[in-house]
């Protein structure tokens, strides 16, 4: 499995790190502290499994503030 910090191209979920293909959501993500979301993705075409990490700047808002939000399901 390999691990990567995402820089997001994507409208939506991931591109694949091996055949580039739109994976739309992950496998499972993982709350690592207030600023951190680790996600864990398998890619449905070539099945590839990588992971990402989605960081929030510590001077912006936190996982907390977007988790507490209206609009977030």
């Amino acid at each position: 499995m390999m691990s990567m910090v995402t820089h997001r191209s994507s409208s939506f979920g991931i591109e694949c790190i091996q055949c580039c293909d739109e994976v739309i959501a992950p496998e499972g993500s993982e709350c690592r502290n207030e600023r951190q979301v680790h996600h864990f993705w398998r890619c449905p075409k070539c099945d590839c499994s990588f992971e990402s990490l989605v960081s929030f700047p510590a001077d912006g808002k936190s996982l907390k503030d977007v988790m507490t939000r209206g609009d977030v399901w």
